[in-house]
């Protein structure tokens, strides 16, 4: 985080940011986080930790079983596994767990997979 963003977020996080609140009163802490982190430009990272904290929900338990989310840039998520032998098996799922991640955020969020030993 830069500076600059850093003043503005302390600036944005105040109660009365410009005259006005930032936070309407009453609203959950769940729709504050991702309206901050849009609005300080990070909602990317955002979808991305959910991304990677529910993994084994997204691609399921079998699929989970044996690879890990490892770095996400440019549409192109790196998934680690254990061993060479996994890849072979698992690269047949790759199209599903494509799936189930575009179903949740969306066609532009993941545009491929690479399965990488880790």
């Amino acid at each position: 985080m830069t500076p600059k963003l850093r003043i503005r977020a302390l600036r944005d996080l105040r109660p009365f940011a410009n005259g006005a609140e930032f936070v309407p009163s009453g609203m959950p802490t769940v729709q504050v986080v991702p309206r901050l982190m849009k609005k300080l430009g990070l909602e990317q990272r955002l979808w991305e930790s959910h991304l990677f904290q529910r993994w084994a929900e997204i691609v399921g338990k079998a699929a989970a079983q044996y690879t890990q989310p490892y770095s996400l840039k440019n549409g192109q998520l790196i998934v680690h596994v254990p061993h060479p032998a996994y890849i072979q098996e698992l690269r047949s799922t790759i199209p599903d767990m494509l799936a189930a991640i575009h179903q949740r955020f969306g066609p532009a969020s993941v545009r491929k997979i690479v399965l990488r030993v880790g």
